[in-house]
């Protein structure tokens, strides 16, 4: 792949991508070709995650934490307090990984771990005021990378950058339905 630029049966012009009516899910083809795209989604997906590894380096980890922690913590924020069960869903972890990260955040005093009054078997998961600060901080600078991001996108094909990855990420939880 060149650039930006896509071959085969799906393919750029004018800055536009178009689908050859004959292939990539066309709705007009149902026999499609199972071949179809493939290269070029799986250059393009890989591509993707190497640039959010990227962001991960430059963005989470000079924060002093990892893309798991990163998002429990923001998940948290966002909730006010969550049970261990509720966490793992948000984040698609089974509970022992979740267990652990969690550990590590509680360890380094982010982190409250609280059982619940009514169901003693039930845990509980909230910021300490060190960790409020620090999410903070860190969801504003995710935040103004996004914003980065969104302000290099086209006027007007922010909606259609939306739809097309809820497209993909529904496509990938159908191909591994234990993945998202």
């Amino acid at each position: 792949m060149d650039g930006n630029k896509i071959t085969g049966c799906c393919e750029e012009s004018n800055g536009e991508m178009i689908q050859d009516k004959n292939c990539c899910n066309s709705e007009l083809d149902t026999s499609q070709d199972d071949d179809c795209c493939v290269d070029e989604v799986g250059e393009m997906v890989q591509k993707l995650v190497r640039v959010f590894q990227l962001f991960e380096r430059d963005q989470i980890k000079v924060h002093g934490f990892t893309s798991s922690q990163c998002y429990t913590l923001i998940e948290i924020l966002k909730a006010g307090n969550l049970t261990m069960n509720e966490l793992s869903d948000k984040m698609n972890l089974d509970t022992s990984t979740m267990t652990r990260v969690i550990d590590k955040l509680v360890r380094d005093g982010y982190i409250e771990r609280d059982r619940d009054e009514a169901d003693r078997r039930v845990v509980i998961v909230t910021l300490t005021d060190k960790g409020r600060e620090s999410t903070e901080e860190l969801s504003a600078s995710v935040n103004e990378y996004y914003k980065k991001i969104i302000s290099n996108i086209p006027l007007g094909k922010v909606d259609d950058i939306l739809n097309s990855i809820s497209v993909l990420l529904k496509a990938f939880e159908k191909a591994n339905p234990n993945c998202c």
